[in-house]
């Protein structure tokens, strides 16, 4: 039999990550004159462009994994989960999952010269470790790859795209995050969200309502998680303004939330704290806590910034505890118009499972990575395990109890395979915030984009708090941004 091994960490590792060497190399071909030569050299790279697909094909042995986000809640979930990869790419799996911590585990263990076969990383970490030659270029294997190529949009492979070179796969479909709102809440102060004027005086009179109609002293009906600059594209919508950093007519890189023409939303956001309307929280919380707050079992704000998924998952969660719709409902909107009339959401950076430059088996991280792009995978890292998350008889799907309450999500609640079928559906209110996608686009990925978000927040919060004049504030934000190199021009 096949041995099966897991291994978890139990405790958080707390070393400060130390800068990364790259622990593979390559080939590099000559191109010479002669066309003799240049038609051997073809015929060799198409022979080499062969074997790649039939060792992807044929790929074996064990592969290493470290993970996050993805696979089973707990460890006996993983070991389900493991179970299920292996039985389905045939190959010897072991996964590693930190528990706490993993961005610094990750680049602890890299630095320490552990070899994996796959690592997870989202865009920011990805841009980080190319820069530092530590991840393996697998653009050949992906564009020889018929399930890579065909299975997968190329925009998204677009998106990762760096230098004209592919390093990772994907562990889902990164969609985009939306305006969501407590429906039954805002029924009860005679709000229909449909007609919502989408300007920001008209959510400013949504708010303004909804404190009105609570009389409980810690409910605010908004929040924004403004220590890391979390989601502003709504509201910055409002002027036309881009989250992140873009480049100018000349191609320097600036960031516009810092410019004078972001102005009003900030002037916006302190009016909403001054007059009660903001969670003071907004200074300190996570994103966690925000859900928190938003959840059925809490309902402490009425309005935040937040994946599509996560409509979804407020809402199924609640009918999980045995909330009805009519006690608890969320739903989603695109936030301001811009001033041309569209809106402005942001798509989430790539979710990615790259290969280390010293990777040992990459024809077998390939396999999984082609498993991932296919209906088959996408099942398994959204509505989980066979026999425990649900069963099947034929075509017809039953979710259990334990499925229902992880509400169709393994890791990819939006599978990367661009033809996938949920089989359950998608979760309620899910559908309609995904049809809001049309209005997003990515922010550029940068390697220094915790600088960002940083700088931004503390800016951001010295404005609202009235600690600095917007003005200043501003100008303080484009000259930090500037001498920390996440800038190039104030």
């Amino acid at each position: 039999m096949k041995k099966r091994r897991l291994s978890a960490l139990i405790s958080a590792l707390c070393l400060t990550a130390t800068a990364v060497t790259a622990c593979g190399g390559g080939t590099t071909q000559e191109t010479t004159a002669a066309s003799t030569a240049a038609e051997n050299k073809a015929q060799e790279t198409e022979g080499a462009k062969e074997e790649t697909t039939v060792q992807a094909e044929a790929a074996g042995g064990s592969v290493r994994i470290l993970m996050n986000v993805t696979g089973g809640k707990d460890e006996e979930e993983m070991k389900l989960f493991v179970e299920a990869l292996e039985a389905a790419t045939g190959l010897d799996i072991e996964v590693e999952k930190p528990v706490s911590d993993y961005s610094k585990v990750m680049m602890q263990k890299l630095s320490g010269g552990e070899k994996y076969d796959l690592i997870y990383l989202g865009a920011s970490e990805y841009a980080n470790l190319i820069d530092q030659e530590t991840l393996m270029d697998i653009t050949d294997y992906v564009s020889n790859s018929q399930i890579l190529s065909q299975n997968i949009d190329q925009s998204e492979w677009d998106d990762i795209t760096i230098d004209g070179k592919v390093y990772a796969g994907f562990n889902k479909k990164e969609v985009h995050r939306v305006v969501a709102l407590n429906n039954v809440m805002l029924k009860a102060a005679g709000i229909d969200y449909q007609s919502i004027t989408p300007t920001l005086d008209g959510y400013y009179e949504v708010f303004s309502k909804l404190k009105e109609n609570n009389s409980e002293a810690d409910f605010y009906p908004f929040e924004v998680i403004m220590k890391d600059a979390w989601d502003l594209q709504p509201w910055m919508a409002a002027v036309g303004v881009k989250t992140g950093v873009v480049l100018d007519d000349s191609g320097k890189k600036y960031a516009p939330v810092s410019t004078e023409t972001a102005a009003p939303v900030w002037e916006w956001f302190k009016k909403l704290y001054d007059d009660g309307l903001m969670d003071p929280s907004s200074f300190v919380d996570a994103t966690s806590d925000m859900r928190g707050k938003m959840g059925a079992a809490s309902r402490k704000n009425a309005c935040c910034v937040d994946w599509a998924a996560w409509v979804g998952l407020h809402n199924s969660n609640a009918l999980a505890e045995g909330v009805s719709e009519d006690d608890y409902q969320v739903v989603s909107l695109p936030g301001c118009e811009t001033p041309d009339g569209s809106y402005m959401l942001g798509k989430g950076g790539a979710s990615l499972f790259a290969v280390p430059a010293n990777a040992e088996n990459v024809e077998g991280a390939v396999k999984v990575l082609e498993y991932f792009a296919t209906q088959e995978g996408g099942e398994l890292l959204s509505i989980g395990m066979e026999g425990y998350d649900y069963t099947k008889d034929g075509d017809t799907y039953t979710q259990t109890e334990i499925g229902k309450a992880h509400g169709n999500d393994h890791g990819a609640p939006v599978p990367i395979y661009k033809d996938f079928k949920a089989p359950f559906g998608y979760n309620p209110g899910m559908e309609d915030a995904l049809s809001l996608g049309n209005y997003a686009s990515i922010e550029m990925t940068i390697s220094n984009e915790a600088d960002y978000k940083e700088i931004v927040g503390k800016w951001g919060i010295q404005m609202i708090r009235g600690e600095a004049s917007i003005e200043d504030g501003l100008a303080g934000m484009r000259k930090e941004l500037l001498e920390r190199g996440v800038t190039e021009v104030e």
